[in-house]
């Protein structure tokens, strides 16, 4: 039993790998490639460890404040007051350091409740001095003192200025309670959520070990999985709901009738709405959903395979990627080093760290760091390669007290981008022409899945979240499931009508309306992936970098603009860029090689016929026909099973045709599912057809009926095993 479940797990990691196309080989060279698209900027040479957190008094600010006001009056005071202002607005850089400080130690530590709090006073202090600030600018624009402040402003930066209104007392307690509930979030998140099952507490890890052992079937596994899910949902929800509902608040308060237009607005500065998005959501569900189906089929690689599973956390990742970092740029060389050299990262692995992945600005140092908290895997590296894309963006940004930064969505460009850039490098840095297909494969559908697809459908979800009076969790469960079905993620005919794994994202409740920047960015960063198979490989870098050596003054769409090219949330983009991807990652042509002579890719059954197949779970006959429309021999079924199980089932039907409820049978006994008596199907009570559609194999005719005794074609059963499969998957998930 223990090698039976060892091999279903094999087969299913298999299953949910994903699929790119074969890299080009670049052997490594000495010597750093030199570039030219940034400007220089003021670096501290001071290292991590040497930067210390120090609560901040901000009545003395407050107070220093006022004494700039005092002054204005006479024009004779104008350079006491530059001179003080200067000094006011490096303490409010300082204030903006000790709060990313903070933010990061927390994240190292999220049982430090020192931290915590700390984090909590300031954010209070700076929005309370943000918004001092602002108003001292408009008192000196009007003033005869205005003169040394008007030369280092735009005309924007005094129109925006002079049109502030302060924030109000009810304002800065919002704002002060959706920091509570964030650190609230973050200690909740950290905890371990389980479900009671036989008089014994189970949590996913213990889950996961028994199945595996084979100490559990998996029909109890999957009901016990779902309701460990469902109680974590339960718990997040809750506070989750309480954020939903101060965030409609805070968005009223600015005049805001929906508070995903303020997020859009106010929070990431984005040049296109909520309503302009929706048409980017359908043409992803109409052009990059059937991409993705099309592709992960077509992958097959060996499960243990030990880049998949290695170590890469900390320097091992830097190690690895230094050298090829040195070939694109001098300039990312510059970042780079300046990062290792002060030890301005924290990729270690630690049992106290929050889930997270994110690099941020110093302002007072001009020093960027980046965070992650490890997987003990793959991950690890891609991560480091995304974060570094971030790293090098905010290493040429200047950070002064009047900077803007680049709009996130922006900032996702540059780290995808940077990602898809090194699979040019993925031969050498794995030294395996294999390993280096695989991992591309890898990236390249978890972009399309895990950022465009999922990017568009948590994007969805959260405008129903905020757009609805007095949501519930079992509302949001509810929408999350009709979505998943309307992106993919499930069949449509699940009959699942709730889920509950939305709550695994993160930003969610951390950065509200967020997501959406993975999924806009990632359209746009494929498009430098696509100049790599089109043009000469350093030209398409050179697109990137000038891409990235933008200012903060462009929006998402303009920067697109600025260089010849479309806007990526463009329908009409969408599709152009699934078409492309479809002849560079050339996948009819796969299709047509990994596929058996009799199935086209177009039939129902197609994605069950060549994930099994490339598995090697089916195989076709001396004339490479696989027959899917042919009634099932037993002694097919029994040798179907016996793949999955290394067990041969008893049989003693030969060359018989099996019916689909002795296929049922037989299939259930062989994984040890105890019958069920949900009775699903109108014409059948079978306990073991309901085990089956429990696990979620079957899911029964339009009109309700299971037919038992009819013959079961061979298409059926592999679609039967492979749904099982991915119901696997699912569970494994949190869905």
């Amino acid at each position: 039993m223990k090698e039976m479940r060892k091999k279903l797990l094999a087969l299913l990691l298999t299953l949910s790998l994903l699929l790119s196309v074969c890299p080009v080989a670049l052997a490594a060279e000495d010597g750093v490639r030199e570039t030219d698209f940034f400007t220089d900027q003021t670096h501290a040479d001071v290292n991590y460890a040497d930067m210390e957190y120090k609560h901040i008094d901000g009545e003395p600010i407050l107070k220093e404040m006022e004494e700039i006001r005092e002054l204005l009056s006479d024009g004779a005071n104008a350079k006491k007051v530059e001179e003080t202002f200067n000094k006011f607005a490096g303490q409010f850089l300082e204030i903006i350091t000790m709060y990313q400080l903070v933010n990061i130690k927390t994240y190292q530590d999220v049982t430090d409740e020192d931290a915590a709090a700390e984090m909590e006073y300031t954010n209070e202090l700076y929005m309370t001095v943000v918004d001092g600030l602002i108003l001292l600018i408009q008192d000196i624009l009007e003033s005869p003192c205005d003169k040394f402040l008007r030369d280092q402003l735009t005309e924007e930066d005094i129109e925006y200025y002079t049109e502030y209104e302060a924030m109000t007392e009810e304002q800065l307690a919002r704002s002060n309670q959706e920091t509570a509930l964030q650190n609230e979030y973050l200690s909740a998140a950290y905890q371990t959520y389980t479900a009671e099952y036989d008089g014994k507490e189970w949590d996913d890890a213990s889950l996961a070990e028994a199945l595996a052992a084979g100490e559990m079937d998996q029909e109890t596994y999957t009901t016990v999985s779902r309701q460990v899910a469902k109680n974590t949902n339960a718990a997040l929800g809750d506070i989750y709901l309480r954020m939903v509902a101060l965030r409609k608040e805070i968005a009223k308060s600015y005049d805001y009738d929906n508070y995903g237009d303020y997020a859009y607005t106010e929070i990431y500065d984005r040049d296109y709405t909520q309503e302009e998005i929706h048409s980017f959501h359908q043409a992803v569900k109409e052009y990059i959903v059937p991409l993705y189906d099309a592709l992960y089929p077509l992958y097959y690689a060996e499960s243990g395979d030990p880049v998949f599973e290695g170590d890469y956390a900390g320097d091992i990742a830097l190690d690895m990627i230094e050298p090829y970092i040195q070939q694109l740029s001098s300039e990312l060389t510059e970042a780079f080093t300046y990062m290792r050299s002060h030890g301005l990262y924290d990729s270690d692995y630690s049992d106290t760290k929050g889930d997270a992945g994110f690099t941020t600005i110093l302002n007072t140092y001009g020093a960027p760091f980046y965070f992650n908290s490890p997987y003990g895997d793959l991950y690890d590296l891609t991560t480091a390669i995304h974060e570094f894309g971030h790293y090098n963006n905010f290493y040429w940004q200047p950070t002064g007290w009047n900077d803007s930064s680049k709009s996130i969505d922006i900032a996702e460009v540059h780290s995808q981008g940077l990602e898809l850039l090194f699979t040019h490098f993925y031969a050498d840095l794995f030294d395996s022409e294999e390993s280096a297909v695989a991992v591309q494969d890898y990236l390249m559908l978890n972009l399309l899945y895990g950022a465009i697809i999922n990017g568009c459908l948590h994007d969805e979800l959260q405008q129903y979240v905020y757009a609805m009076e007095n949501v519930t969790l079992e509302q949001i469960n509810q929408e999350y499931c009709r979505l998943c079905k309307e992106y993919g993620m499930i069949p449509e005919d699940d009959e699942r009508t709730e889920m509950y794994s939305w709550y695994q994202i993160p930003h969610t409740f951390t950065s509200p309306c967020y997501y959406i920047s993975y999924a806009v960015s990632a359209a746009g960063a494929l498009a430098f992936w696509l100049d790599t198979q089109e043009d000469d490989y350093f030209s398409a870098v050179d697109n990137y970098l000038a891409f990235t050596a933008l200012d903060a003054t462009y929006g998402f769409q303009e920067s697109f603009e600025e260089l010849g090219m479309d806007s990526p949330i463009d329908p009409q983009y969408v599709e152009d860029l699934a078409d492309a991807l479809w002849k560079a990652l050339e996948i009819e042509e796969r299709s047509a090689s990994l596929a058996p002579q009799d199935i086209t890719g177009e039939e129902w059954f197609a994605p069950a016929a060549l994930a099994l197949y490339a598995a090697g779970v089916i195989a076709p006959d001396e004339a490479g026909l696989v027959l899917p429309y042919d009634p099932a021999l037993w002694s097919d079924a029994v040798a179907l099973v016996e793949q999955l199980t290394e067990e041969a089932p008893a049989a003693e039907n030969g060359e018989a045709s099996i019916t689909r409820v002795e296929f049922a049978r037989l299939l259930a006994e062989a994984l040890e599912l105890e019958d069920s008596d949900s009775a699903p199907f109108s014409d059948t009570d079978d306990g073991a057809v309901a085990a089956l559609a429990d696990a979620g194999a079957f899911s029964g005719y339009a009109d309700g009926t299971f037919r038992p005794d009819q013959p079961m074609l061979r298409a059926e059963m592999w679609m039967t095993v492979y749904r099982l499969l991915m119901s696997m998957v699912d569970t494994l998930m949190g869905a």
